[in-house]
């Protein structure tokens, strides 16, 4: 039996989806670790400060990644102990809504925007 609540959420549906993305997510990473930016000598000026900013690039994409992939598993874990769509703030219901266009939240709307507004 596929678990639902309130206006059809489909828990099998949104991990399968977590599932995807997080394997989508392990390539990224594996490619972005593997993927180091040549040697620096040798090379004019312009092409070290070309090869700087797209290492830069590279660690910032990485670290986005990383973050969302942190992220995806604790959505995964919440699901296996029973506490997924459960604000980490108020412990409130993490609207159906929110859960759907946003399956790895942590907070509900009103927690997060309050997090937002603070930062």
């Amino acid at each position: 039996m596929v678990a639902k609540r309130g206006d059809g959420l489909d828990f099998e549906q949104v991990k399968a989806n977590l599932l995807g993305r997080k394997a989508e997510l392990e390539t990224v990473l594996a490619d972005l670790s593997s993927n180091i930016g040549e040697d620096p000598q040798g090379q004019d000026l312009g092409d070290q400060a070309l090869s700087s900013s797209m290492e830069s690039l590279r660690q910032s994409l990485q670290n986005t990644e990383q973050l969302e992939y942190r992220m995806l598993l604790e959505a995964l874990q919440a699901m296996e102990d029973g506490s997924y769509g459960i604000c980490i703030d108020c412990e409130g219901q993490i609207s159906d809504k929110r859960l759907k266009h946003y399956p790895n939240a942590a907070r509900c709307i009103t927690c997060q925007e309050s997090i937002e507004e603070q930062g």
